[in-house]
Order: structure tokens, then sequence, then C-alpha cells
């Protein structure tokens, strides 16, 4: 159940999962919990199998029964006492909105207040939680504090620190770690990924295993190759960045940001002079890795916007300029 993946759960993720049904059995379970992804790939398949697990009747390890009333139940999407929300489409744009809205919350306090339909727990969980506004963290703050009997609130993220602390403070935090480099490596394996390619993609996904298979599957190390050949066309002026950026447009842009900034971060280790052999002075350009810095943090803000494809453009033409003109300065 747990190895591939379109699994309700990934090898890794199996730990946390033994902590809450021991948690269960003890019954010690607290009232509200914050779940905290090392990941920032998609886990609402797990938020949605951790709630079958803590409310199946007859868990065996960490496989859920299938057969008993809340589980036949959760299947079909009609278990009163689980609420779950998440990030709407725009009414407008069809497009997720980037905010989980207060009259959300506030139908999720209606729910979580009334009685319980079943004898079991009654869990309402918040995904991604770091995308409610003030407006929605505050109003969700009494239900933390007065949860009411028998309610689990499950507050799920990828970056704790985003979540105010008037909330933080009143729940107990859970931790998803990230998987180890055996579990990754093993893990993509199983996906028929070789071991060359899973180095390779582990290494752009700084490890994490779910992160490299969806950039091999989008083809990021073409995207990578291409650039990099691109690039040094354009630093010694024979590739103009139009062509340059027009060549970038073929991908997705979560790729080209991630792109952007892995040639930045890469600049500035070097920079840095941390890829010199060990005890040997190499003296750091702090101006140069100042304006990479500087770069990078305008790269990051300016680069999502995704609404027009006129507008990415330019941007990245704007970002490949400044970083043409640091590079160049440093070498005059």
């Amino acid at each position: 159940m747990s190895g591939g993946v379109n699994a309700a759960f990934l090898p890794w993720q199996g730990e946390l999962l033994t902590q809450a049904l021991e948690l269960k059995k003890q019954q010690r379970l607290p009232h509200a919990v914050l779940i905290d992804s090392a990941s920032d790939q998609d886990i609402s398949a797990f938020v949605h199998y951790l709630s079958r697990l803590l409310l199946c009747d007859a868990p065996q390890k960490l496989s859920t029964c299938e057969s008993c009333e809340a589980c036949r139940m959760l299947q079909s999407g009609t278990y009163a006492d689980f609420n779950y929300v998440t990030l709407e489409p725009n009414d407008k744009t069809n497009k997720l909105s980037k905010n989980i809205k207060i009259e959300q919350i506030r139908k999720l306090i209606h729910e979580v207040s009334l009685t319980a339909r079943y004898t079991r727990l009654k869990i309402a969980a918040i995904y991604p939680a770091e995308a409610m506004n003030n407006s929605s963290a505050n109003a969700l703050l009494k239900t933390l504090e007065e949860p009411g009997a028998g309610v689990l609130l499950l507050l799920v993220t990828h970056n704790k620190g985003r979540i105010p602390i008037t909330l933080r403070s009143r729940c107990q935090v859970w931790n998803i770690k990230a998987a180890d480099k055996n579990q990754a490596m093993t893990w993509l394996a199983n996906q028929d990924m070789e071991q060359d390619e899973a180095v390779r993609h582990l290494d752009y996904a700084n490890g994490d295993p779910v992160l490299a298979l969806n950039l091999m599957q989008q083809g990021y190390a073409s995207l990578v190759d291409e650039f990099k050949s691109n690039f040094s066309r354009f630093i010694r002026g024979e590739l103009s960045v139009a062509v340059l950026c027009k060549e970038l447009r073929g991908f997705e842009s979560p790729l080209l940001r991630r792109l952007i900034n892995r040639i930045l971060s890469a600049y500035c280790y070097q920079m840095s002079g941390a890829n010199a052999e060990a005890g040997a002075e190499v003296p750091q350009d702090r101006a140069t890795i100042q304006a990479l810095l500087q770069l990078q943090q305008q790269a990051q803000h300016n680069l999502q916007v995704e609404e027009n494809n006129l507008d990415l453009q330019l941007q990245l033409e704007d970002v490949l300029i400044s970083l043409k003109q640091i590079l160049t300065r440093r070498t005059v």
C-alpha cells in the first residue's frame, strides 16, 4: 500500500502514522495537532489516509480494514464527522485561490460545534494551513482553545513558521520527516527510475524523492542541460536574452523558477569560495555575493507571476540581464 507514487502514504510517512495510532490506543490524542511536512509536495492523500486510519474501527498495523462503517462512508465521502478544508477554485478564473477564506473556516467551526453523529472521533483537517489569512486564523483561535469533547483538529502545513504563534502554541506538533537517502533511492527504484537518473534528480530536488520523480517526468534534466549551453552563449554575447528566454518558455513556470533559483544559488556558493580545496584561501567576493542574493530575492518575488506568459517572459529577461551584468562586472 505504501510503495507507489499513488499510494495512500509513503514509506517515510509511516513513523508518524504509527505514532498517531499509538496515541489513539492509549487514549492520549491531543485535541489539536500541527502536522509539518519536510517536503513541499502535495500531501492531501496522506491527510485523508491519516484521518481514515484514526477513524477505522479495526486497523491492522498501518492498514485500514476497509469494511467498518467509518471506512465505507469515508470511501464514499458521506462520513459526516470528517470535515476537510483546502484551497478552492476561484469562481471567475477557475484557478485555485491562494488563500483559505474566512467563510470556509466559519463553516468548519459550525460543523465542529454540532453534536457528533457517531461515537468515534470527530476530525476536522485544514490543508495547507499556512494558506489561512489573518482573518481565517483569528476565526479559528477560539475553536482551538475550546474544541469540544471528541474533536481532533488537524492543521497540516509545509511551513509551520508561517502559522501564527497564537495557533501553533495551542497545537501539539507532529513532523513528517524527510526520506533518508536509502529510502529515497529504494522508492525511486520502485518507480522504475534508473540509479544514475535517481541520483541526478535527487540532487535537483534536494533529496526529496517525490519531487525528484516529478522533475524527471517533466524533463527538468533537459531544461538544465539546454540552459547551461545557451546561457554560456548569452554571456559571450552570441545569443540574445530574448532568444534565450523564448527557448525556456516551452517549460512550465514552476520549473523555470526552480531553475533560476538553482543557478543563482550555485553562483552564490561559488563566489563564497565554498568550492575551494580544503585549506586553500580563496577571497570571498562579498559585493558579488550580496548582489546575487538581492537578485535571488527579487527573482523569487517577481517570477511568481503566472497569469500572463508575456509577464513571465519579461521577468525572466530582467533576471538574466541582471545576472549577466553582475558576472560581467566581476570579470572587468
